[in-house]
């Protein structure tokens, strides 16, 4: 009887980690060429900091499909602990660079350039605190959340430089990402990290489409 749960038990891990691979593999695969299609229409602005602004972007949302999935490849070991720890890690830097094309394009100097400064000090922070403090975990959630939300701190600017539509779209990134930790703290249960997965997925197209048609354009 063990034994069969044992075998059970395992044939849940593996199907639950392969669905988890396939999701951010897929989403990988598609952050490629959507970052270099990205950089590629910064080009004809001839907007120096628009182009760093969105080249970090694009290395940050490749970084973070590429370690998930890195992790959910493995399903033992020390390299399965080391690439889920760098997973985690992608995150905060995924957080910091989806502000940074806006920060960098538009708000580089007085108190709101100091905000772009300051995601990064946090997402370094965060960095430190996953490395360092293995009991990070839950606190970290949190952190990605109160991360996320800083930017509202601006958003009188991001009305007058992207309009109510390109605000809808950074609310709706922010919303989908928001509502997928719940089922990334709840990943216990069946398929819930993987459908933690579509909705990263969800808010990462949602953000992809702010910086490319909203962001770009009004460089």
């Amino acid at each position: 009887m063990s034994r069969s749960i044992a075998l059970k038990s395992t044939s849940r891990f593996v199907t639950e980690e392969t669905a988890n691979l396939w999701t951010h593999g897929v989403g990988f695969a598609l952050s490629l060429p959507a970052g270099w299609w990205l950089i590629r229409s910064t080009l004809a602005k001839q907007n120096d900091w628009l182009t760093l602004g969105c080249a970090i972007y694009a290395v940050t949302l490749s970084l973070l499909y590429a370690a998930s999935t890195l992790s959910h490849s493995l399903h033992r070991g020390v390299w399965r602990h080391r690439f889920r720890t760098l997973d985690q890690v992608c995150i905060f830097l995924l957080i910091a660079g989806n502000y940074t094309p806006f920060g960098m394009t538009f708000l580089r100097d007085g108190w709101e350039g100091m905000l772009l400064t300051g995601m990064w000090v946090l997402a370094a922070a965060g960095i430190i605190a996953k490395l360092f403090f293995t009991k990070f975990y839950n606190v970290a959630v949190s952190f990605y959340l109160l991360m996320g939300w800083i930017p509202i701190l601006v958003i009188p600017h991001f009305f007058r430089c992207l309009g109510a539509e390109g605000v809808a779209w950074i609310v709706a990134g922010g919303l989908a990402y928001s509502a997928g930790t719940w089922f990334l703290m709840n990943d216990e249960r069946r398929f819930h990290h993987a459908i933690w997965h579509l909705f990263t997925m969800l808010g990462s197209a949602c953000h992809y489409w702010l910086v490319l048609n909203y962001i770009v354009p009004c460089a």
